[in-house]
Formats: C-alpha cells, sequence, structure tokens
C-alpha cells in the first residue's frame, strides 16, 4: 500500500501527490479564490501531511480525507488572515476628516480639538480599534508589534484622549 510506504519512500508519497493534489487544489482554489496562494496552500498541506508521516502521526486509512481536511484548515486561516490584515505603511490612509458632522454635535468641537490634539499614532490606533473593531492581534504584525504592545498603545491613546477632552474649555451652553 502507497500509504504505508509514503514515510519512507518518497515515489511512494509522489504517486500519492500525483493522485491527490488536484482535489486539493479544487478545494483551495474553492476557499481563497486566488490560484497562486491555492497552490502555495496545495504545497504547505502536502508538506505538513509528510511531515507527520514520517513522525508516525499522518493518515491511516484516509490519505485524501486528511489531505482535504489540512487544506481546508490551511485555506480558512489565510482567509481569515487576508480578509483582516491592516498595513500601515503610508500614514495619510489612514487620516480620517474631522469634518462638521463632528461640530454640529453637542459637544463635537471639545471631541474634534481633542481628538486633533492626538499624535497621529494614537489616532490610528483608536480609530483601528474603536471604529473599525480591528483587535490588537490582528493589527499586531502589520505595525511591527506584538499584540500586548499594541494594547498598550491603544490603552495610552485612549486615556490621553479622555485627558484631552477633559482639559478642552467647554464652549457650547446646555439647552
Amino acid at each position: 500500500m502507497l500509504l504505508e510506504r509514503a514515510g519512507s519512500d518518497d515515489d511512494a508519497f509522489a504517486s500519492l501527490y500525483q493522485e491527490h493534489a488536484p482535489m486539493a487544489r479544487r478545494i483551495a482554489n474553492g476557499i481563497v479564490q486566488d490560484a497562486h496562494a491555492a497552490e502555495d496552500l496545495v504545497q504547505e498541506a502536502f508538506y505538513l501531511v509528510l511531515r507527520n508521516i514520517r513522525r508516525g502521526k499522518g493518515p491511516t486509512d484516509s490519505f485524501s480525507g486528511y489531505v482535504a481536511s489540512t487544506v481546508r484548515r490551511l485555506a480558512y486561516r489565510y482567509s481569515a488572515r487576508q480578509g483582516r490584515i491592516v498595513t500601515i505603511e503610508d500614514a495619510t490612509t489612514w487620516e480620517r476628516p474631522s469634518g462638521s458632522v463632528m461640530t454640529l454635535m453637542p459637544g463635537g468641537e471639545r471631541i474634534t480639538t481633542a481628538w486633533a490634539s492626538l499624535p497621529h499614532r494614537w489616532r490610528t490606533i483608536l480609530w483601528l480599534i474603536e471604529v473599525d473593531l480591528f483587535t490588537p492581534a490582528e493589527l499586531a504584525a502589520g505595525m511591527s508589534m506584538t499584540p500586548s504592545a499594541v494594547s498598550s498603545l491603544a490603552t495610552r491613546a485612549r486615556r490621553a484622549l479622555r485627558t484631552a477632552y477633559a482639559s478642552v474649555p467647554q464652549t457650547e451652553k446646555l439647552s
């Protein structure tokens, strides 16, 4: 049986690859819808399967099911990452206008003034976490930081915004 020999015989594993790779590609393409990414995921899946077989932890009877499960897991993980990746190379990308909507709200001028007084980095992190609802873990890689450092940055930015808002004189009269 090919599967039993695949751990020590490269030709046996190559035969399994040739037989099951088209199915793995169809699964990956159906999830990620990017042929190049799908091919990379198929290659990674077969690498992981071979590594597990050589460690004695791989499939013992249903090779195609094991490969399909591995490809699906990798493709869903890839898709989740792609959908929430944030790159922050161009700082102007994250600038948000503080237009007239804020000034029409009660306290809007204070909010706008407090927001504008914050450093750009703090405005960016607050917007990404509080408005766009990214988690620190999702932002960490794009910011070249750990999730814990992103969380700390957000905490400092929230405190600074609170302090800035409290220090802006209240000019609007309550009716």
